[in-house]
C-alpha cells in the first residue's frame, strides 16, 4: 500500500492510500481510516486534490497534526456514515502495511 498527502490547493485534506481499488482516508474524528469512495474516485479519474506519496514516517506525523479533521456541523452526513463504519483500519495496521509494501 502507498500513502498520499492528498492536498486541494494549499490545504492538507487526507492522508490516504489505495489498495485493491478502495481508497482509504483518515479520518481525524474517529482515529480511523475509511473507504472514502469520492475520493478513490478522484484519484482514479477525476484528479480534482493533489496526491504526494509519502512514507509511514510522514504520515504519522501528519495524522498527529490533525490532517483529515472534518467539521462535525458542515460534513455531519460523512462523519455519521464513518463513525458507524463496521470495518475502519486502525492507523497502526494501515502503516504497518505500508511500510512493509514494496509497491
Amino acid at each position: 500500500m502507498r500513502l498520499y498527502l492528498v492536498e486541494e490547493g494549499d490545504r492538507l485534506v487526507w492522508v490516504a492510500g489505495p489498495a485493491h481499488e478502495v481508497m482509504y482516508a483518515y479520518v481525524a474524528n474517529t482515529g480511523t481510516f475509511h473507504n472514502n469512495n469520492a475520493l478513490r474516485n478522484d484519484f482514479y479519474m477525476v484528479l480534482n486534490f493533489t496526491y504526494e506519496q509519502i512514507g509511514p514516517a510522514a504520515a504519522r506525523r501528519l495524522i498527529a497534526q490533525g490532517v483529515g479533521t472534518l467539521d462535525d456541523d458542515e460534513d455531519l452526513t460523512a462523519l455519521a456514515k464513518w463513525r458507524s463504519d463496521p470495518n475502519p483500519l486502525s492507523p497502526a495496521d494501515v502503516l504497518a502495511v505500508a511500510a512493509g509494501s514494496n509497491e
